[in-house]
């Protein structure tokens, strides 16, 4: 608005704002997302700035949200997921990467944070993960249950590099630096294969795949939203909507019966 010459509130008018929100053929060029991040500065400035900031308020264009394609897990993957992640089952998959792959699946952390854990989050003996988010600065205690417990342990007393490096997992080349987040990425595609799902070409198989996954199960299985939105470490506990669009469990409920109305015979027989 400066650039345009409107040094104050009261210059700026419907084209002036329609202006920062479209390109010059008139199309949207800016998201839901971005239009509320303007509104709630306006808003906090209410206080101060009265009129001329509920005018601006009222300018700002109508744009709707998109909804994200959530990418769920099957349940005979999830099952083959979970018997390739327990202890006695025997994989071609390194300690390391069986480790990392529990973590993503069971507690839904995002890669960074995984990458970024270091030996001192670990409370082994109260059973908890404790980390800063590297996505939000937000603090984030998890539970340390017995599977993710032993994975780790076994990784860290039996394969881990001798190494000054604080860092949980590190590489196995030397000098064995810490993970980079597009490594998981690599690890994760090797559980794939493990587990023998997600082979086709075009199929999503990213790490982000295990933080839907353990979304959507928490709100299957009935967990609160605030417990659950707090267990994935969400700032905005809005954040958690995106998953129940995969909630097929719950969806399939909210489905209407027909019953009642007309079907013409051998409909449902194909």
């Amino acid at each position: 608005m400066q650039c345009k010459g409107l040094d104050s509130l009261s210059k700026i008018d419907e084209d002036a704002v329609m202006s920062f929100f479209t390109d010059e053929s008139g199309n949207l060029v800016l998201s839901c997302g971005y239009k509320k991040q303007v509104a709630a500065v306006f808003k906090a400035d209410l206080a101060q700035y009265t009129d001329e900031a509920r005018r601006i308020l009222a300018y700002l264009p109508c744009i709707r949200p998109k909804r994200k394609t959530i990418m769920y897990l099957q349940p005979e993957e999830k099952q083959k997921l979970h018997e390739i992640f327990s202890d006695d089952y025997t994989t071609e998959l390194s300690l390391r990467d069986k480790s990392i792959g529990t973590l993503l699946f069971f507690t839904g952390l995002r890669a960074c944070d995984i990458v970024g854990l270091v030996l001192t989050d670990i409370d082994w003996e109260r059973e908890e993960i404790s980390i800063i988010q590297n996505k939000t600065d937000v603090p984030l205690n998890l539970p340390l249950t017995a599977m993710i417990g032993n994975s780790i342990y076994d990784y860290i007393n039996s394969e881990r590099p001798e190494s000054d490096d604080q860092h949980v997992f590190l590489g196995v080349n030397m000098p064995h630096d810490p993970l980079s987040a597009g490594a998981v990425w690599l690890i994760i595609s090797k559980v794939y294969d493990a587990a023998s799902i997600r082979l086709k070409e075009g199929e999503r198989r990213g790490s982000h795949l295990f933080r839907y996954n353990a979304a959507t199960t928490f709100i299957e299985n009935g967990i609160p939203r605030p417990v659950a939105s707090a267990t994935l470490g969400h700032e905005d506990p809005a954040s958690l909507d995106y998953y129940t669009f995969a909630d097929m469990k719950h969806l399939r409920e909210c489905a209407l019966s027909i019953e009642k109305f007309p079907v013409r015979e051998r409909v449902f027989d194909i």
